[in-house]
């Protein structure tokens, strides 16, 4: 996959608004024009929460949207970082660093994409999903979770929903959906774009080879620099006969997932 470069931005970025959603998200609009105007699908932030430095470390967030002079992320309120940014209130601000990482590839000859979401992996699909819309390409979205409190659909045309418990949608995996809407489509004209837990993202992986199907998948990592520096962010890769490794935030987080090695 060809990698994008785009020149990255730090600098205090407006809270315009911040509300809870369903699924317990919260979705958070900064005012980032310079960024908005860059960014492409799979691309992340990353944000300092707390303009004291403590936490000390920035929390990269993945581009639900970008438009009109601003950005979107969702996260969950689920450590102190997040928590202390999901109080963040209209006209405060937020130290951002962005964009960052290699986005989604999407060829010219591409008729038609299936878009596979797990939990938080909702964020970059929904950004894609909306720039597959202008440029007229059909879409299939599978969105996933364990139960229905934890499924974000807001902005999606029909989305297939899936539930581990079968409390919304279909009961199963995601990947039990993908293999049935991978089935009939060439294989030249269509592809598949992941994001979410590692184990889903080796499963879509799997059954996008076996029906000869492209696939991309945006790994989801802990980082700490966010920009390919720190090396704490490492995937194995696939290379020659060896293996390699690739730095999730600046090599990635888009890859092929022919290029991954898969170790769950």
């Amino acid at each position: 996959m060809k990698k994008q470069k785009y020149n990255i931005q730090v600098f205090a970025a407006g809270v315009l608004s911040l509300k809870e959603t369903p699924g317990g998200y919260f979705k958070m609009k900064l005012a980032a024009s310079g960024i908005a105007k860059a960014a492409r699908p799979g691309q992340f932030i990353s944000l300092q929460v707390n303009a004291s430095g403590m936490p000390l470390m920035r929390r990269p967030m993945g581009i639900f949207s970008a438009n009109k002079g601003a950005v979107e992320i969702l996260f969950k309120a689920a450590g102190k970082g997040t928590e202390m940014l999901s109080r963040k209130k209209q006209g405060e601000s937020v130290s951002v660093l962005g964009p960052l990482g290699n986005g989604f590839s999407v060829r010219e000859e591409l008729r038609h994409a299936i878009l596979v979401a797990g939990g938080y992996g909702v964020s970059p699909i929904a950004f894609l999903y909306e720039e597959l819309r202008k440029r007229k390409i059909t879409t299939t979205v599978i969105i996933g979770a364990k139960n229905k409190k934890l499924i974000f659909k807001e902005g999606f045309s029909n989305p297939i929903i899936t539930t581990e418990d079968g409390s919304e949608g279909f009961k199963g995996l995601v990947t039990e959906r993908l293999n049935a809407a991978c089935a009939g489509f060439a294989c030249g004209s269509s592809a598949v774009f992941a994001c979410g837990p590692v184990p889903m993202l080796k499963a879509a992986a799997e059954v996008s080879e076996k029906h000869g199907i492209e696939c991309q998948v945006s790994m989801e990592s802990l980082m700490a620099c966010g920009v390919g520096v720190c090396l704490s962010c490492v995937c194995a890769v696939k290379e020659g006969m060896d293996t390699g490794y690739k730095r999730i935030c600046a090599d990635g987080p888009v890859f092929d997932s022919r290029e991954i090695v898969w170790r769950t």
